[in-house]
């Protein structure tokens, strides 16, 4: 009868012997050949009629090492399920392991050997400290500043004549000037104020229509390249594209355009709010915009004080990991063979795997489990990110996109493990102390910015498996 046997290493490693017996080994292996030969179609037999021996000198070899490497498999797994044995990754084949031959007419022992990294024990630290909870007052010029963009994204753009200002819209009829007087390239240049350097605002500022401006093309806007330059500013052609331009043009401004605010009228609350919005008034809006203002506020508060506890918890749980046992999983279990090589992408890895078993741990503590509904909201939440709010798809949308995004397996594990963080760290929230702290949303958007820039690696995802 096969057997399987685990040696302990040391308190970090062991090594798995798995005993595969010839009485164990024939039975699966005749099974095999025979459903070969029921359905084999070589040159001179009839299918189904190829003798047995043939087959098993054409494919025994192969078929044999199907059926050892199913019978590994599902040995470990009956063995590491019914020990109860917490291990790291996955078994892989051990260095010292012997070659093994797989002589189908004489089938004797197999032995293999597997090295195995165990999950360090510890205990959860770090969750007496007191941790900052920032509150955000109800800021009202912040409401009022809403209130303005949603007015101006309701309004008209207008032409006007005079004056030249911020979020305006303007046209240049300009034309090289070049160092002996002389005209060059002309065109026609559009022109949005706020995308203007610092240095070309002041230039156009408080201009009227008819009025020219000498300027240099390549300082109206900042950090683009002589590429887009000539293309997207000049409307340089392919026709043209040898042409040799100048940087200093004279532009007469030919058009100014202007967002004129827009009223809260009903017909223009549906167009931003939907056909069966309930807002009916300005008043309405207001209302719904602040308490949006203080959700988001609260959300990016709960994010800040979740971002604390992991970091927390990071750095007080010092946990030993079997090293050169994860590095050579790392590069097994990857099509990239250069994974974990590097002391940094193995610090990361490292990172994202303590973070999973501090998470473990506390989640059997508090019966916390995800489940696949958890799992799509996370998608749609990721997909919702990744489309800047997911401006254009309904619910429904997006519940079908998010299914479809799912088949892949990168993106199932991201999703995963996102709904995994979220639960763990809602579960804490209740948990750990914290101190209130009243901020205005401008210092709380600094502190978000803090963790935006953060220098270090970001840790590399855990999946469910691992």
């Amino acid at each position: 009868m096969s057997t399987v046997v685990k040696e302990n290493v040391d308190a970090l490693n062991a090594k798995i012997i798995v005993t595969l017996k010839p009485e164990d080994i024939n039975p699966k292996l005749n099974t095999e050949l025979k459903k070969l030969k029921n359905t084999a179609s070589l040159k001179g037999f009839r299918k189904g009629k190829t003798p047995l021996g043939f087959i098993k000198k054409m494919y025994g070899q192969g078929v044999m090492s199907d059926v050892v490497n199913k019978m590994i498999q599902e040995e470990l797994s009956k063995f590491l399920q019914e020990e109860k044995i917490q291990f790291l990754g996955q078994p892989i084949p051990a260095e010292d392991q012997e070659q093994i031959d797989l002589n189908v007419n004489e089938v004797s022992d197999m032995v293999f050997k597997f090295d195995l990294g165990l999950t360090p024990e510890f205990e959860v630290k770090g969750l007496d400290h007191v941790f900052d909870h920032y509150t955000v007052a109800l800021d009202e010029k912040a409401v009022e500043g809403e209130i303005e963009n949603m007015r101006k994204q309701l309004g008209d753009r207008k032409e006007v004549e005079k004056n030249i200002e911020e979020g305006d819209f303007f046209k240049v009829d300009a034309e090289e000037v070049k160092e002996d007087g002389s005209t060059g390239w002309a065109t026609t240049i559009s022109l949005l104020y706020k995308s203007l350097t610092p240095e070309s605002q002041k230039l156009f500022l408080g201009k009227d229509k008819g009025d020219e401006v000498e300027f240099d093309v390549t300082k109206l806007e900042s950090e683009k390249d002589d590429k887009y330059i000539r293309k997207y500013i000049l409307s340089v052609t392919d026709a043209d594209a040898d042409a040799v331009i100048g940087n200093n043009f004279n532009g007469k401004i030919t058009e100014i355009l202007r967002v004129f605010p827009g009223e809260f009228t009903e017909d223009n609350i549906k167009k931003a709010f939907g056909p069966d919005t309930e807002i009916k008034d300005e008043a309405g809006v207001r209302e719904f915009i602040s308490g949006e203002m203080s959700k988001w506020s609260l959300k990016q508060s709960d994010s800040i004080l979740m971002r604390e506890i992991h970091d927390k918890l990071i750095d007080a749980n010092d946990i030993e990991f079997p090293k050169e046992f994860l590095q050579r999983w790392l590069k097994t279990s990857s099509d990239d063979p250069s994974r974990g090589d590097t002391d940094e992408a193995y610090q990361g890895f490292v990172q994202g795997l303590k973070w999973r078993l501090i998470g473990n741990k506390l989640a059997e503590k508090h019966d916390v489990k995800v489940e696949e509904a958890d799992i799509l909201e996370a998608a749609k939440a990721n997909l919702r990110q990744m489309f800047g709010g997911g401006a254009g798809l309904d619910d429904a949308m997006m519940t079908q996109y998010a299914k479809q995004m799912m088949e892949q397996e990168e993106f199932f594990n991201r999703s995963y493990a996102s709904a995994f963080n979220d639960k763990i760290l809602h579960v804490l929230k209740d948990e750990v102390a914290t101190n209130k702290k009243e901020v205005s949303k401008e210092e709380l958007d600094k502190v978000m910015e803090t963790y935006r820039q953060k220098d270090a690696p970001a840790p590399e995802a855990v999946t469910e498996e691992e």
